[in-house]
């Protein structure tokens, strides 16, 4: 990815500026995702009033610094209406957000997702429960955009699955296919997604016969099939979190034991790039990479040590860098991270105060 031993120094401290978001009288903002898409800057979430009640929220900027707000469409839906959106993606020039909001006799997520009109605004598309809910839903994670449309990755009770879209006004539920699907010797989860060539990538975790948990990449391999490869290394356990391309191709951070894995894909081989952070002994929450970039020569990645959110930067590996505030975890807390160019954009949330901070990453030096 870079050619010097010590490419990551410069980006150790970087300087972030803070932006405000518009927000109702009352109310505070929730971020969540962001993305760069037709010349601007996309941050989604929602807002809440001091009562707790949600409404889901999308921002714009072209600079990073001054924000506006977008037009939401929710229609008649009670939830759509009501849910904090979490991942947002771009494909060919036009956004498509995913959100979701608890309710019902179940308490179950009710999960919608949103298509950008031709006047900027967005919409609810209004789909089938059984699309995205059900008795068979378990996860559903990040969204993608390609060449190609659209592209979820999530988890049902047969395993690994995945919805498309080509336009983004509808998807469509792929579940039980062969090789993504739980098979007899594994039973797997899927995180992220990232095109690939004419096709996509998906990354997650399986886990074996004897209880390990293995970070796994998918690859296709033919129609409605899929490969499944575990990544190199770990003696307890590993994860693929995040899967970003990059100019060398491919990289995938997750969980490395006590560690976090940096992996990058040579022709058809994945080798263990290297390590960076440390899992807190001590800490009680989940432990695991919210966020993954490039910004056109390092990785920037954002991660939970189980404890504190955290931020690297770097080539082949990556140094620990000072967030620009501190954000304990939590279910509802987080941290991502987004790029253009050599521009990095880090949304902010601890559960007091959604945040979002523009930095210029420096270019490696020898």
């Amino acid at each position: 990815m870079t050619a010097c031993g010590h490419e990551n120094r410069p980006a150790q401290h970087l300087s972030w500026q803070s932006a405000a978001l518009p927000v109702p009288d009352g109310s505070r903002a929730l971020v969540r995702s962001a993305t760069w898409c037709a010349g601007h800057w996309t941050v989604v979430g929602a807002t809440a009033d001091t009562a707790g009640n949600t409404r889901p929220a999308v921002w714009t900027s072209t600079d990073g610094r001054t924000w506006g707000t977008v037009r939401l469409h929710p229609g008649s839906d009670y939830y759509a209406a009501r849910e904090i959106l979490t991942s947002v993606a771009c494909s060919q020039g036009r956004l498509a957000m995913v959100g979701a909001k608890s309710g019902g006799v179940h308490g179950t997520a009710r999960t919608a997702t949103w298509r950008q009109r031709p006047d900027g605004s967005l919409a609810a598309v209004h789909q089938s429960y059984l699309t995205f809910g059900g008795t068979r839903a378990v996860s559903m994670n990040g969204m993608e955009g390609g060449p190609s449309g659209f592209m979820i990755a999530g988890t049902r009770t047969s395993g690994a699955a995945i919805w498309t879209s080509r336009t983004g006004a509808a998807f469509r539920l792929h579940e039980g296919l062969p090789g993504l699907a739980s098979s007899r010797s594994a039973r797997t989860q899927a995180t992220d997604v990232v095109p690939a060539g004419r096709g996509w990538l998906v990354v997650g975790l399986s886990t074996e016969d004897d209880g390990r948990l293995a970070a796994t990449v998918w690859t296709p391999a033919g129609p409605g099939r899929w490969l499944r490869r575990t990544l190199p290394g770990g003696d307890t356990i590993s994860t693929a979190d995040r899967i970003v391309r990059v100019g060398s191709g491919p990289v995938v951070a997750g969980l490395l034991d006590g560690r976090f894995g940096l992996w990058r894909r040579e022709g058809v081989a994945w080798t263990l790039e290297g390590t960076f952070g440390e899992r807190d002994p001590d800490a009680t929450s989940a432990a695991y990479v919210s966020g993954l970039a490039w910004t056109g020569s390092l990785v920037v990645a954002t991660y939970s040590d189980g404890t504190r959110f955290r931020l690297a930067v770097g080539g082949t590996s990556l140094d620990d860098s000072a967030l620009p505030t501190s954000v304990a975890v939590a279910g509802d807390h987080a941290v991502s991270i987004a790029t253009h160019g050599s521009q990095a954009l880090l949304v902010t949330d601890d559960g007091r105060q959604g945040r979002v901070w523009l930095a210029e990453v420096p270019s490696p030096t020898s």
